[in-house]
């Protein structure tokens, strides 16, 4: 078969998968990175911690009752239409105005309601080696969402548009709109992506940092430049999207997944570290 026959077959394939991934989407899920790809973050966050930080969220998953590491990060969306977690809903997003090129945690987060104020939040009490092991357990159980949902670029999009969610798009031919497509379209079309296990041994953890709470504005600080840059482009509403679109926003996609995953890690390991320290 000759390469162009291949390349044809190839994108016949990926058109086809988008299509069936939009008549299987709901219109009322919002979910950041949708369930697959908060749990393929989990999975990889899992083969980067030390066994002392394996053990360590192994007591706290078994007091709230969380089977993975994996399944625990959609937590904060699996209570989302309930009593329970109908007050965290400002907490899976930030917005940074239109018309400023940085995130303010001042003015874009008032009293620490938002995903990086929340993240904050948690890091205080999960690096606390004086807290219960109950309270950070929830904690864990939260922070492993808001460090998820902060690296989906639209999260960090504009109040406008509520994050592209009001921005309608077709793609191949699908119709969806711009923040479903980054939370779950376009995962489910990268298949052939490493498993999280084969991702952890191609990308080594990065140095860690003295001040989480100053990496957490400068992650902040990244999806919103992305979003600007590779999500809201050519992507006004009514926009037909397709191949072009997929070919510049998939390399985003897999590395805000592995970065997410790596920086949560990095985060456990210290928090387990300072537990282990204290005993």
């Amino acid at each position: 078969m000759h390469n162009n026959s291949r390349e044809n077959l190839s994108m016949r394939k990926l058109i086809s998968g988008f299509l069936i991934a939009g008549l299987l989407l709901t219109p009322t899920k919002l979910d950041a990175w949708g369930f697959q790809g908060h749990e393929y973050i989990g999975e990889m966050t899992w083969n980067y911690l030390t066994p002392e930080a394996r053990a360590w969220v192994q007591e706290r998953m078994d007091i709230v009752g969380e089977d993975s590491l994996a399944t625990m990060t959609t937590w904060a969306d699996r209570v989302r239409g309930t009593e329970e977690g109908r007050w965290m809903g400002p907490l899976h997003f930030a917005n940074v105005p239109p018309d400023e090129d940085y995130f303010d945690l001042e003015r874009d987060c008032p009293n620490r309601r938002c995903v990086v104020g929340a993240a904050m939040n948690d890091i205080e009490v999960m690096l606390d080696p004086t807290r219960s092991a109950e309270e950070q357990a929830r904690a864990l159980r939260t922070f492993t969402h808001w460090i998820t949902d902060m690296h989906q670029p639209l999260h960090m999009g504009y109040q406008h548009d509520r994050g592209g969610n009001d921005i309608r798009v077709t793609f191949f031919g699908s119709e969806t709109n711009l923040h479903r497509l980054w939370d779950t379209v376009m995962i489910r079309g990268m298949d052939d992506m490493p498993s999280p296990a084969m991702q952890a041994q191609l990308h080594s953890l990065p140095e860690p940092r003295d001040d989480w709470h100053q990496a957490l504005v400068d992650w902040a600080n990244e999806s919103s430049d992305l979003a600007r840059a590779n999500a809201y482009p050519n992507a006004e509403d009514g926009a037909a999207l397709g191949e072009r679109y997929f070919r510049q926003a998939r390399p985003v996609v897999e590395n805000q997944l592995i970065l997410s995953a790596q920086r949560m890690a990095r985060i456990i390991n210290d928090a387990a570290s300072r537990s282990e320290s204290a005993q």
